[in-house]
């Protein structure tokens, strides 16, 4: 323990962290994972959602290698948009306050104790002000971590984005993961402003070492050939698109299947697609999938595709985790020109890369590896070599080098 006292420890703010579901999410809790401790962690009990309690928050938090500690919430819960009169408007802001104090409360306490050298901020939207508090506080290096889309996302909360801008720049640094958001960094805030990339990376060992054929029978889809998608289901992800490509596939290839895995406010909408193309009963949409099952999961599938794409308000994908682990797990993937998906896929590599608003450019690629095989072999190859490349030990390395000044 002294020695770790020496070297520093890195305390991440985050709401964004399990048992929540998301990309951002996943990330954070696989750096603490394998920073031997080194990762100390400030998250919520509570949705900033909908303020109701995260299940089995206290569950996860007992099995993991690190210290987690959680306040009620990190932010204010999510407000509707519309008008409110002064006396709401003022609860509103005393109870941003409050959280405020709280939180800076808690923060304070745990640099003082030691041994926090440096504090990463997971949420540059909720709590980049954290950034602006600390530049004050001397010996603590301060760095924001940016997934992309805070970035390309219109927000009426900050219009101009002169409060973005400001919080990144109070940081010591900014972490984003990919070039597409360092670049999209810079032309925010400035081409001086101390931009690392540390790309996404992958649990190699876990997702590679997934037993096969799980899922397949509990589905009977047993000599099926099987496209998969594992996200949230929002519009940017693409995979109304990829259901309409199947669509013209499945009625004139019999053997295929496609498995939707995932919840997102688009469910709904894909569910009509499916129905409209006369698909829904070679669709299976599976919900939520547990992070234990996900490995399982990914092994289903003969090629994994998420066609991600641009959409009208700027939102994109900011690299595209589940690109990774799909190839850890042995599938070559279809991934959306868009956004960051450039870093985490190299057309014709470890997948094929396509105009992810083009139904006849998803239709191509699925049909180009539903019917060549020896291009399947050659990508998954490299997509498994490709994802050891990128396992999450190297990562976690290089943040807390670039966290604690070491680089």
């Amino acid at each position: 323990m002294k020695r770790r006292q020496e070297q520093g420890a890195v305390l991440l703010i985050a709401s964004n962290f399990p048992p929540v579901i998301g990309g951002s999410a996943r990330v954070y809790a696989q750096l603490a994972r394998e920073a031997d401790g080194r990762i100390r962690v400030l998250s919520a009990r509570r949705s900033y959602v909908d303020g109701r309690e995260l299940s089995s928050w206290q569950a996860f938090d007992k099995t993991q290698p690190y210290l987690i500690e959680r306040l009620d919430m990190l932010r204010t819960p999510l407000t509707r948009g519309g008008e409110y009169a002064w006396p709401q408007k003022l609860r509103l802001h005393l109870g941003e306050l409050a959280l405020r104090m709280r939180l800076m409360a808690t923060l304070f306490r745990r640099v003082y104790l030691g041994p926090i050298r440096s504090v990463c901020i997971g949420e540059l939207v909720a709590n980049g002000w954290i950034a602006q508090w600390l530049r004050y506080w001397p010996g603590i290096r301060t760095v924001i971590y940016v997934h992309g889309e805070e970035l390309t996302t219109e927000d009426g909360y900050d219009a101009d984005g002169a409060r973005r801008r400001g919080f990144l720049r109070a940081a010591d640094a900014v972490i984003a993961v990919s070039r597409f958001t360092q670049q999209t960094l810079h032309r925010f805030a400035g081409d001086d402003l101390p931009v690392k990339v540390i790309s996404n990376g992958v649990d190699f060992a876990r997702f590679s070492r997934a037993e096969s054929g799980h899922w397949r029978g509990r589905l009977g889809w047993e000599g099926c050939f099987v496209f998969l998608s594992v996200c949230r289901l929002v519009e940017k992800k693409g995979v109304d698109h990829a259901l309409r490509a199947f669509a013209r596939i499945a009625r004139r290839r019999p053997e295929v299947r496609y498995l939707v895995a995932g919840q997102g406010e688009d469910e709904p909408r894909l569910r009509d697609i499916a129905e409209q193309e006369g698909i829904a009963d070679r669709v299976v949409f599976a919900g939520r999938v547990e992070e234990a099952d996900l490995p399982a999961c990914y092994r289903t599938g003969d090629v994994f595709v998420m066609p991600n794409r641009r959409l009208p308000n700027g939102d994109t994908e900011g690299f595209g985790l589940v690109f990774l682990e799909a190839n850890a797990a042995g599938l070559p993937v279809i991934a959306g020109r868009d956004g960051g998906s450039v870093d985490a896929v190299r057309d014709a590599y470890n997948g094929l890369v396509v105009e992810g608003a083009s139904v006849d450019a998803v239709e191509a690629a699925m049909l180009r590896l539903l019917d060549d095989a020896g291009l399947r072999r050659r990508l998954t190859q490299n997509g498994l070599r490709h994802a050891h490349e990128n396992d999450w030990s190297h990562k976690s390395r290089e943040f807390l080098q670039l966290c604690l000044g070491e680089t």
